[in-house]
Formats: C-alpha cells, structure tokens, sequence
C-alpha cells in the first residue's frame, strides 16, 4: 500500500492501545486494521496491533530462539508480502510469528495463502496456538467494556505471584478480603483453561515413535531435526496452561526426547553431548517421577560413560537406572540388568556377572512405556547384551548360540519394527565369537554382508566394535590369510566412514 496512506506508528499506538482496554485480544484488534485498510494481510495487521516495527520483531524472534542465523527485518518484510513476492514463511516461522503475536498460526493465514501449504504443513499449522499468552483472551480483560477500571489489583494477580508484591496497605480490611476472592476466581478461570489436549499428547507420543522405528533405517541428520521440533513444541506448550496430568505428560515428552537425542549423540561419535542431554532429561524424569523414563536415562548415561571412558563408572549408572527399572519390569528391567552384567563382566566381576544374568534372564513381562527403537529392549536385544557378556567372560559357544538366535528374531520381524543398530552389533558378537573359536572363515563370511551397510547408517560405536573384531583376531594371523582380510576390510570400512548429521 501507499506510504503516505498508512496510519502513523502514533495512530496505530493509541488505536491498539484503546482496544485492548475495552478488551479486544490481538487477534481482534488485527480484524479491525484488516476492516479499515483491506489491502494489508494478516501478518502486516498483526504487527501493526502490536505497533511494532519490522527490526522489533526480528528482535523479538531473536531474543526468544537466540543462535544462528538470526532473524533480520528484511526477512519480516519478506514473510508479509507472500505470497505476491517475498518469501513463504516456514512452519517454524510460524511457530516463531504466532509466539510473538500470541495468536493461531492459523490467523497469519489468508485462505489461499493457508491451501498453498502440504497436507501434513496444514495439520501442525492447526496445532499451533499462542493465544493463551494473550492477558485479553478468553474475556482475560484488563479493564472493563466500558473502559471502567476493574477492582484495584485485578492488572497485578494475572500471574498469583505478582500479588505479593502490591503494597496491600492501601486497601480497607474488606476490600483486601474482596481482592483475595477475586484472585482465587482468576486463579481457578485460568487453572480451567487448556492449551493441550490429549489429541496433542497422542500426536506427540506418535512422533516420538516414528522417530524411533526410523531410526538407523534413515539418515540420522533429519531425524535428530524432528526430536528437536517435538521437544521444543513440548516445551513451548509447557509455557501455557494445562491440567497438571497433560502437564506431567509433555515432561515425559520432553524427557524421552532428550534421552533419544543422547541416544543418537552417542552414535554420532559424541558421548560427551549425550551427557548433557541425559542429564537434562534425568531432571524431567524426576520432577514427572517416572520410573521408566528415569531408568531409561541412566542406561543412556552408562552408554556415554563407557564410549567415552571405557569400564570407569559407566557400571554405576546401570546400578542406578536397575533400581528405577525394578519399579516398572518387563523391557525396561531386562534392559537395566543385561547392560549391568555386561559392565560387571568387562570390570571381572565374574560372580557378579553370572548373577545378572540369571536375573534379566527371569524378568516376567510387564508394561512397554517406552517410545521403541533403541530405548526399548526386545527379547533379541536382550539376547544381544548376553551374548555380548558371554563373550568377555570367555564363553564363545553359548555366546554364538544367542546371537545366532537374536539375528534370527530379528530379521523375521517386520521392517518398520526391527532394531537394525542391535542387528548390527550381534552380528560382530557372531564374528567375534568365530574368531574366538579359531573360524576364520566363518568370521569372513558373517562379517562381510556387514560392511555394506551405507555410511549414512553406520553408528559410531559400531566403528568401535569393529576396532575391537580387528585387534581380536590372534597375532598369528594377522599378516596373511583371513586375519590379514578381516582386519584389511575393517580398516577400509572405518576410514571411509564419519558420523554425519546432516540431512
């Protein structure tokens, strides 16, 4: 539009700031600049009810997700002339706009702009909403219709807490007892308000399991993006309203998401990243008190521990996370009690080993809350860590008979279901325990299918173990024949490959 036609930043200030005293949310008061100049679109009137300028948005956006790149003003201008030129605002972008003008991503739409974007683009569109941070929604007014002030202190108990600090001296007995009354209302209106539901709970828990079953059948760089989109919209929703039973359920999001990054980070060849991922997720088990989660984050600690330290102390996160695991049993338990009679067998612990394993090897079955995938521990990734432990306590046979067993589970599964990370590694237990034996050729023929697998997929502590096949195989080999093969392959395998996380 022209210039010299568009009301002044003084005109939009006092027009919007009139508004919201007689209670109109943002979203109301961006209808009527749309109203009075017809040829502005949503994302323009938006900005303009909150009277800002396109550097003060850039700054908000930066203020709110600090890092690179960052949001300039030419980028605002861009967003809101899509799309006749400019540029079209990404979901994440609307995510961003709507946080800041506390709206629907919805309402920075016009309806051709909304059918422009794909199926799935317009679902989470749906699902973005802000207008719970609005003080003016849901007849959250800060003044009366008539612009009558409300009862002295109804602006300062938006949040309860702010009520400790008016100086309550100004007011009589009664109407201090009337401002208490008043607040509780407030208190009970906003506790009865909602920003999520279980459909949001369901989604999210469904995308935690996508992930999972796509994982190290995909590349890892845009699965990581897609744990970070979920527990960021976790994160964001926990900044709104919500019974304190979803409330518990978006920590348990977060949680396993977090755990899952550590997961990854750890396959990526960076266990010092999945400590602090780990980390943060253990506080959101614990303030949830959930058991499974809980355990769960401390086998991916022991996990860091060792890829990044060997045998010290990764043991005492197994122990820690077995006396969360005993609490929920079933895959969980088994889980907790395999890795802890592996670390107990690579310590020498030999008594203590054999312990273990007779008790993960008793675990009846219980509940399965776990998204899947690698945080989750199937009957032939159980018989993985065993075979793994039979092996450092010197017992190729029994260690080959259940890694054969495990494969075999494995691959009769179904394709979206099956743990290609575990099928991996028992495969190199099937290797080690042929070189164990002195089957060198066996060792060939097992390992060789193996180094196929595409470097987009090839996890780091693979490339470890693979290190330890190489070293394993006796002195006397080594420089001819199937030793000199196995360790040739190997060294080829692992120079050409670099944990990547891009898409």
């Amino acid at each position: 539009m022209d210039k010299s036609t568009e009301p002044s930043r003084r005109q939009r200030a006092y027009r919007s700031q009139w508004l919201r005293v007689c209670g109109f949310t943002w979203a109301q008061i961006a209808s009527v600049w749309e109203t009075d100049f017809p040829e502005i679109g949503p994302r323009v009137a938006l900005r303009w009810a909150h009277n800002l300028s396109h550097q003060e948005v850039a700054d908000r956006w930066n203020a709110a997700d600090p890092g690179e790149p960052t949001m300039v003003k030419a980028r605002i201008y861009q967003y809101e002339h899509w799309p006749k030129k400019g540029r079209r605002p990404s979901v994440a972008a609307l995510y961003a706009l709507a946080r800041i003008y506390q709206v629907t991503a919805r309402r920075l739409l016009t309806e051709e702009e909304y059918a422009l974007y794909s199926a799935d683009d317009r679902a989470e569109i749906d699902e973005i909403d802000y207008r719970q941070a609005d003080p003016n929604f849901n007849g959250k007014r800060h003044a009366s219709a008539g612009g009558v002030p409300a009862f002295p202190g109804t602006v300062e108990v938006a949040l309860p807490t702010l009520s400790r600090t008016r100086d309550r001296r100004l007011f009589s007995g009664t109407e201090q007892l009337t401002l208490y009354a008043r607040e509780s209302d407030l208190i009970l209106s906003e506790a009865e308000n909602s920003n999520v539901g279980g459909s949001t709970i369901e989604r999210l828990n469904n995308e935690l399991r996508r992930i999972a079953d796509s994982y190290l059948k995909v590349p890892t760089g845009p699965l990581s993006a897609d744990l970070r989109r979920v527990r960021d919209e976790a994160l964001r929703l926990l900044e709104g309203h919500q019974p304190l039973r979803h409330r518990r359920d978006l920590y348990v999001i977060v949680g396993w998401a977090m755990t899952f990054l550590g997961w990854i980070s750890t396959d990526l060849g960076r266990p010092d990243a999945a400590e602090n991922h780990a980390r943060a997720a253990q506080h959101f088990a614990e303030e949830a008190d959930h058991q499974g989660l809980l355990a769960w984050t401390c086998k991916t600690r022991q996990m860091s521990a060792y890829w990044d330290r060997g045998t010290s102390g990764a043991h005492t996160w197994a122990e820690r996370g077995l006396r969360s695991a005993v609490h929920v049993g079933g895959e969980t338990e088994v889980m907790l009690a395999s890795t802890l009679a592996l670390d107990y067998a690579r310590l020498g612990r030999v008594r203590d080993a054999h312990a273990m394993l007779r008790h993960a090897q008793e675990v009846k079955p219980g509940q399965t809350d776990h998204p899947g995938g690698p945080l989750s521990c199937a009957p032939e990734r159980a018989l993985s860590y065993w075979a793994d432990a039979y092996l450092v306590l010197n017992d190729p046979a029994r260690a080959m008979e259940m890694a054969i067993r495990s494969v075999e589970m494995s691959r009769a599964r179904p394709e979206r279901v099956r743990n290609m990370g575990t099928e991996r590694m028992t495969v190199l237990h099937i290797v080690r325990a042929h070189i164990d034996r002195a089957d060198l050729d066996g060792a060939v023929e097992v390992l060789t299918p193996l180094l196929q697998t595409p470097p987009e997929l090839r996890a780091a502590p693979l490339l470890l173990q693979l290190g330890e096949v190489a070293e394993r195989v006796p002195s006397a080999y080594r420089e001819d024949g199937h030793g000199k093969v196995i360790r040739e392959a190997i060294g080829v395998f692992r120079a050409e490959t670099v944990p990547r996380t891009e898409g």
